[in-house]
């Protein structure tokens, strides 16, 4: 069994375990693919938004630590690229026509968080997102020697102020609820997908209760 096989079946598992009061059909990936995809975008929307609010909170504490910040930035960054970048498995991404009916702004605060990951999160590049300097330290009154101490002192871009992590929750409040669209809409067509293809005892066949271990 491969290690993807083996992660799928630990799923089923789960499901079966945590939902003993219904029957839970497992349905092929043949006619879920787009709906899983906007599923899971809808879990990484949903968990930068707790992120996000997270950030809010902490920054707004006593004694805030940007380090701490700054690392869960970076990880809202990640997370909000993946949501729009294409993939060899074929899975849906997010694309611009989403906020062709966006409220202003949001268009222009998505493609900044999605320019932070390309040239900043996701790659080193030459910009003022990050600098740095090497500099030789030589102590006074003593002459240069191969023990000299080469250090480098560095300004990275700090996590965002409150107002503007506000701005980057309005955007992902609209995201889920347009992927939810999406969703509603994915769902129904897998649904007449499989019953086209299945009658309602063929579909016993798909019941996860009474999987193996």
């Amino acid at each position: 069994m491969s290690k993807k096989d083996k992660v799928l079946q630990n799923i089923l598992k789960r499901v079966r375990d945590q939902n003993p009061d219904t029957l839970n059909y497992v349905i092929p990936n043949l006619f879920t693919k787009k709906l899983k995809s906007y599923m899971l975008i809808r879990e990484d929307l949903n968990h930068i938004h707790y992120l996000t609010e997270k950030l809010i909170e902490f920054k707004g504490g006593a004694n805030p630590d940007e380090r701490l910040n700054t690392g869960i930035w970076y990880s809202v960054i990640i997370i909000y690229g993946k949501c729009f970048t294409s993939n060899n498995g074929g899975m849906s991404k997010l694309e611009k026509p989403l906020f062709d009916t966006a409220p202003k702004g949001l268009m222009e605060t998505s493609e900044h968080l999605l320019d932070l990951r390309n040239s900043f999160v996701a790659h080193r590049d030459d910009t003022e997102k990050e600098q740095a300097l090497v500099f030789l330290k030589i102590p006074k009154g003593e002459e240069l020697t191969e023990d000299a101490q080469y250090q480098i002192s560095s300004a990275k871009m700090p996590s965002p102020s409150i107002d503007a992590l506000k701005m980057y929750l309005a955007l992902f409040v609209y995201l889920i609820a347009e992927v939810e669209k999406r969703i509603q809409k994915q769902t129904q067509k897998a649904h007449e997908a499989f019953f086209s293809h299945f009658t309602a005892e063929q579909a016993q066949f798909f019941l996860i209760n009474y999987i193996k271990e």
